[in-house]
């Protein structure tokens, strides 16, 4: 049967962790004759951004103990990686890549029948609505029809730190994790990096797998480099802030609760992690000032501790550090311009309203993935927004969703039969980058698509 004569129960668009963890769960759920197409433009569904990279020093930044794609088997993927990795054990951080590999072999673990799974080849381009079906139109004059369409699509490219009236220059790299960088340049010529979070921390680790020595300048808004992980004992959860906290009240009762975590002798990591399933209410509870205000202030000094560095991560970025071959300062960058064989940058230090000169051989943004909506031109989400089926959040940080990933329209009423799952629905639940977090979701909604079809059967049956 042709694609375009296909009518699928479910479309999934994104093939990346997001997509390929909710289709897993889909065949786990189980549900009798229903049928998924997952669309993916690589063609390889479970990689990604963060998971299709080749450097054996890109590391998870969770052991791999907490990376089953199933909560309810948390060995799960360990089993798994004592069978590709040498020495792999629960407290492991393995590569990436290997994880991608994970995925993939997640997705076809379960028999392909019930429910079936078929992968599209392709991008989506846009959606038409007709007679209680999408129509989701791919690239090549293609299309296919489903009951409901779920958004999963991860990690967008990053947006420019700055504007360029004339057009980007040739020696800055827009998207590390799609444009060659560093190829015909000096290995020890001067490069700048733009932003200081775990973009960089990957681009720092891959230029120097590929030889290059050279200084290593990094530009951010605080200057702050993640901290790493380490081994800690569990900590009861302690009494959440009392509601109608502002984001400042929280900040300051986090930091007592760390003091106080210390004096019992628990690590600081043990409180993050013990409040993890409580930030969504916390961040819920919050005004859009004040979480403006939060995202403004304190959000870099969440991350920093929140997503925490591989232990052989921080080593090697910590001796860059100290032998002055990294060099990270906190400021702006204000413009970046041709000169010569090289660029010339013009940033201005945190706190100051002087402008200082940097040249660079080469300038590369890892800024991290671009999150505002409003601002998307690929051609899906441009065609969503403009019918009104995908509505930016005013933070930029996604789109706007019900608890259980429904998109809300324009006019905040619940778009039938869409829905997102992943880092697009971060406006919603904050916590919606990391896989603990993603596999949730994915149970609960592929779950939700198995009662849902379940009832219609037998209101079919009925009907009968």
């Amino acid at each position: 049967m042709q694609l375009d004569e296909r009518e699928f129960d479910v479309a999934v668009v994104g093939g990346g962790a997001s997509g390929t963890l909710f289709s897993a769960h889909f065949k786990r759920a189980g549900a009798f004759s229903q049928s998924l197409a997952l669309i993916e433009a690589s063609g390889r569904p479970g990689c990604g951004a963060a998971y299709g990279t080749t450097q054996s020093a890109h590391l998870l930044n969770v052991a791999a103990s907490n990376m089953s794609a199933f909560q309810s088997e948390p060995g799960h993927f360990v089993a798994w990686l004592a069978g590709v990795m040498d020495g792999a054990e629960p407290a492991s951080y393995a590569p990436r890549g290997l994880y991608g590999d994970y995925l993939r072999d997640v997705l076809h673990e379960y028999a392909p029948s019930s429910p079936e799974v078929v992968h599209v080849s392709g991008a989506a381009t846009r959606l038409a609505r007709q007679d209680g079906r999408w129509i989701v139109h791919l690239d090549g004059q293609r299309r296919l029809i489903s009951r409901a369409v779920v958004f999963a699509l991860g990690n967008l490219p990053p947006a420019d730190p700055v504007v360029f009236p004339y057009g980007a220059p040739a020696r800055y790299v827009r998207d590390p994790w799609s444009t060659p960088f560093a190829g015909d340049i000096q290995p020890d010529a001067p490069l700048l990096l733009i932003g200081s979070g775990l973009t960089m921390v990957d681009v720092v680790l891959e230029l120097r797998a590929a030889g290059r020595r050279g200084p290593l300048h990094v530009i951010s808004r605080h200057g702050r480099v993640h901290r790493p992980q380490r081994p800690f004992w569990p900590r009861p959860q302690c009494a959440l802030p009392k509601a109608g906290s502002s984001p400042l009240e929280c900040l300051r009762w986090l930091r007592a609760e760390m003091e106080e975590a210390k004096r019992e002798g628990y690590d600081w990591r043990a409180v993050i992690t013990s409040i993890r399933p409580c930030t969504a209410s916390i961040w819920s509870s919050w005004s859009i000032a004040q979480k403006g205000s939060f995202l403004r202030h304190a959000r870099s000094l969440w991350d920093m501790h929140r997503h925490r560095l591989a232990p052989d991560v921080h080593v090697a970025i910590e001796a860059l550090l100290k032998d002055g071959t990294l060099r990270v300062q906190a400021g702006r960058t204000v413009s970046i311009d041709e000169a010569g064989d090289a660029l010339l940058v013009q940033w201005q230090p945190r706190g100051s309203t002087e402008t200082q000169t940097l040249h660079a051989a080469q300038v590369i943004n890892c800024t991290g993935p671009a999150t505002d909506y409003a601002r998307v031109e690929q051609p899906l989400v441009a065609q969503l927004r403009s019918v009104g089926w995908l509505t930016p959040d005013p933070l930029g940080l996604g789109i706007e969703t019900e608890d259980d990933g429904g998109l809300i329209d324009r006019n905040g009423r619940r778009v039938p039969g869409l829905f997102a799952i992943g880092p697009m629905c971060r406006p919603r639940l904050w916590e919606s980058t990391a896989i603990p977090e993603i596999r949730v979701q994915a149970a609960t909604l592929a779950k939700q698509f198995s009662i849902d079809a379940g009832r219609s059967r037998q209101r079919e049956r009925i009907a009968i």
